[in-house]
């Protein structure tokens, strides 16, 4: 009787990764639909990210999950990305097609339903600060835009990093967007509806 004892490899990338808690709800998610997948939680150091995704490549892996600080840089090394995931400008998820990796981001999507089913807010014609400006801000903030929010201000530390989203926001969308460099403390004006941390603000050790 053949026997397979083989199985299909998923996981996250990040640096640092050690308290992401996402094995937890994949690999309950696994065994409740009876599937023979594992998901692994790799911490990858920036330099060696080119390494890791060949060997996602080399090991057949079916995908992989990107966080801080990957979500960007990881994009220059895969066959294909998907439009959304292009306008946001970072990706959070991998997928395997055949031998091609293809690049897609489900943050801004996730989060905009956590906020419309929990919170119970539409933010269509609001105000939203958003803190921070890497790869979970980029995919938050257009989703906010395309979802009709009235007025964006990010709050970054990087200048550089955070007008450069908000030039990106601008061309894409027609939401008016507005950066504040962050200058070690911030004051939320009473004109704002949604606050957003996206920052790595909480991660592991602090």
């Amino acid at each position: 009787m053949a026997t397979d004892y083989r199985f299909e490899l998923v996981g996250v990338f990040g640096h640092p990764v050690a308290e992401n808690p996402t094995c937890v709800m994949q690999e309950a998610a696994f065994e409740a639909l009876g599937l023979r997948w594992r998901y692994l939680t790799i911490d990858v150091a920036p330099e060696v990210l080119p390494d890791a995704i060949r060997g996602v490549r080399a090991l057949g892996m079916r995908g992989i999950n990107l966080t801080i600080p990957h979500k960007v840089a990881v994009m220059s090394f895969l066959d294909e990305v998907s439009h959304d995931a292009a306008m946001i400008g970072a990706v959070n998820t991998v997928r395997r097609e055949g031998s091609r990796l293809i690049g897609e981001n489900t943050d801004g999507k996730g989060f905009l339903r956590g906020v419309r089913e929990e919170a119970g807010l539409d933010p269509a014609a609001k105000h939203v600060v958003v803190l921070g400006a890497g790869g979970a801000a980029r995919a938050i903030t257009v989703e906010l835009a395309l979802a009709g929010a009235a007025r964006l201000t990010v709050i970054n530390r990087s200048e550089e990093r955070g007008q450069t989203l908000c030039e990106d926001l601008k061309e894409r969308t027609k939401a008016e967007v507005r950066f504040e460099p962050w200058r070690g403390t911030y004051a939320v004006g009473k004109d704002a509806d949604i606050l957003v941390n996206a920052t790595s603000i909480g991660l592991y050790p602090d």
